[in-house]
């Protein structure tokens, strides 16, 4: 009788268990949406997301997942339908119960469609999660943090794939200021070696399809285009990011395989097709001369490459490098590989790093300030990027910021800024309206509107110089937000009269067409 009372009691125990979320961040930013990973200390079927913007009196839920130990009891989870250019707190529901704790809570603002102003910090080689450069980074309040490789140092290669998850648990995700960093600034990470496989590492390496999963399991990503690799692309505003995976399919012979080299130049194109200015993320160095373990040491498919974008007229585009422990810039007037030297077109280059490591030069010309690498480990470095845009002209500001290695207090090491006017098909800005009622944007994607939640449809009639009526539809709104596409326009003046229930205002764009 005793031992079956004791059975009842360790049951009832186990059963009324309540799993919670050890822990999580968030990436794959959208004006819409956001990818969230979380870590539950145990299996469920029953976890979920609840986002709302402040003051928070409406609640927008993510669908029900599940965290089993397949994956290291991590979650996938997705939100969507968020209102774009909007602040976020988020929540974690675990099995029916909320978790009210303040360490369980995360926040990220979505960014405005089309013509919008924006920053994010961007560098690489973290040798350190306690470090006080994770705080100095969010202290600049970034809209997202761009990592370019190395996110940690523990060179995982094997066949158990628990060792390339344990970087993710108990270093990236355990330890403050990172992992407060991370609760409230969404990611955008392409590995290099060291957190691919190990130093050096390439597609030879053993490790490299348990890196790849783990990589998926831990990591929230925008999508991916190749079983192992982890390129990906997004747009923010006017600006389209190229992430490049440089260690997955490299090889002895080529710094990237023929499948993403023909999906980087589609890239490309599409930001030169549609109004954007491209940011070519390489986690190796670009501009070295003479230097293993980077660009320098393919120097023909280097040229081959620049020789191509040139050839497409790729011009507004920006590199962003990693892995050299230095805060460096260039014009882009060392940029240049291509086989007749022509300096075509002038591609600024941003060398941010190391967030916490010794410094290390790896070659390349820099003319902005010359070339800083970290004077210790204890010095912390990190690159801010500033993007104004008008809707005319693009303006990006590159800064380089080191800590004192005692607090998250910076300085400014160098800075540069550029401005470039990429072609676009659409070009506004909204007129004034009663009550603010309407705010809205002319772009390549066409108008995007914004309207009360509790709006359901919205008019809207656009009409050429003439008067004559090129367009006249009606679409409903979709938690707030109308995405009205245009037809082919031939360039000129246009006015769109937009119109919901009673409420109605005017937009004039000039059609500009397309290079």
């Amino acid at each position: 009788m005793r031992s079956l009372l004791l059975s009842f009691i360790v049951a009832s125990l186990h059963c009324s268990a309540q799993e919670s979320v050890t822990s999580y961040w968030s990436g794959a930013l959208s004006p819409t949406s956001i990818h969230i990973r979380a870590r539950l200390s145990g299996p469920t079927d029953s976890v979920r997301v609840l986002a709302c913007a402040p003051p928070c009196t409406e609640e927008i839920a993510s669908p029900y997942t599940v965290a089993d130990p397949s994956a290291d009891q991590v979650a996938a989870i997705e939100l969507t339908g968020l209102q774009a250019g909007t602040p976020y707190t988020y929540r974690f529901e675990v099995n029916g119960v909320q978790d009210a704790s303040g360490t369980a809570a995360g926040s990220f603002t979505t960014p405005a469609f089309g013509t919008v102003s924006f920053s994010f910090v961007t560098g690489s080689c973290n040798g350190s999660s306690s470090h006080p450069v994770w705080q100095a980074m969010l202290d600049k309040d970034p809209l997202f943090f761009l990592s370019t490789g190395d996110l940690h140092y523990r060179d995982p290669n094997s066949l158990n794939i628990d060792i390339h998850r344990a970087p993710y648990r108990e270093d990236v995700l355990s330890f403050s200021p990172m992992k407060e960093f991370l609760r409230a600034t969404p990611i955008a990470y392409v590995w290099d070696d060291h957190d691919f496989c190990g130093n050096g590492s390439d597609a030879s390496f053993i490790g490299k399809a348990n890196a790849a999963r783990a990589y998926r399991e831990y990591v929230p990503h925008y999508p991916l285009h190749h079983p192992i690799g982890v390129h990906q692309s997004f747009t923010i505003g006017r600006v389209h990011f190229i992430l490049s995976d440089l260690r997955s399919t490299k090889t002895g012979e080529e710094m990237m395989s023929g499948a993403q080299l023909s999906w980087l130049l589609s890239e490309m194109l599409y930001a030169r097709d549609n109004g954007l200015v491209a940011a070519w993320v390489t986690s190796l160095t670009w501009n070295s001369v003479g230097y293993p373990e980077n660009w320098a040491c393919q120097p023909a498919e280097r040229t081959a490459l620049n020789d191509v974008l040139f050839a497409l007229g790729v011009k507004d585009l920006f590199i962003i490098a990693g892995d050299a422990h230095m805060l460096a810039i260039d014009d882009g007037a060392n940029a240049d590989f291509s086989t007749a030297q022509d300096l075509r077109y002038h591609y600024p280059i941003f060398q941010a790093a190391a967030l916490a490591r010794w410094g290390s030069y790896k070659g390349g010309q820099f003319n902005q300030g010359g070339v800083f690498p970290n004077p210790s480990a204890a010095h912390g470095q990190f690159g801010e990027v500033v993007v104004e845009d008008n809707g005319f002209e693009v303006c990006i500001t590159f800064n380089g910021w080191q800590t004192d290695g005692v607090g998250a207090e910076c300085g400014l090491v160098n800075s540069y800024t550029f401005c470039r006017t990429p072609g676009q098909i659409l070009v506004g800005s909204p007129q004034p309206s009663s009550g603010d009622f309407f705010s809205w944007y002319a772009g390549e994607e066409g108008l995007m509107v914004r309207v009360p939640d509790r709006a359901t449809a919205v008019e809207t009639e656009v009409r050429d110089a003439t008067g004559r009526l090129v367009l006249s539809e009606r679409r409903a709104a979709d938690h707030g937000t109308m995405h009205q596409p245009l037809p082919l326009l031939s360039a000129g003046l246009y006015t769109a009269s937009i119109r919901c229930g009673s409420e109605r205002s005017v937009l004039r764009f000039v059609a500009v067409p397309k290079r």
